[in-house]
């Protein structure tokens, strides 16, 4: 399993470098709301559970509150990357995700720290 992430890892940097030297600049994308409501769906569903798990003192709460806290920092990163006019709403946005992530990472912390 090891070998085999090192080498999609390692694979991906040539496709990055293509992808960054073909990809057009501005594109016009279908179900461009399904995607972003869609997403931002599964980020409500991560916080709410956990904070659920939470709640429940279960084990798999950090497993939960990392994956949640990779969507708030996803959105964040995307919501202010493809922007335009509109950065400063998207900063504001980025604003309440990324403290939202920490507090995510935050509650994952303890079960990290365990196993380190």
């Amino acid at each position: 399993m090891r070998r085999l992430l090192w080498a999609a890892g390692l694979g991906l940097l040539p496709w990055i470098a293509v992808l960054g030297m073909t990809l057009p600049d501005v594109v016009a994308a279908q179900h461009w709301r399904l995607a972003w409501t869609g997403f931002d769906a599964a980020e409500a569903l991560g916080l709410l559970a956990t904070a659920w798990l939470l709640g429940r003192d279960d084990p798999r709460t950090p497993l939960i509150a990392t994956a949640t806290a990779t969507l708030l920092l996803a959105d964040a990163w995307f919501d202010v990357v493809t922007a335009g006019d509109d950065v400063v709403f998207s900063l504001l946005m980025a604003a309440l995700e990324v403290p939202l992530a920490a507090a995510c990472l935050a509650v994952a912390r303890p079960a990290v720290r365990a196993h380190v």
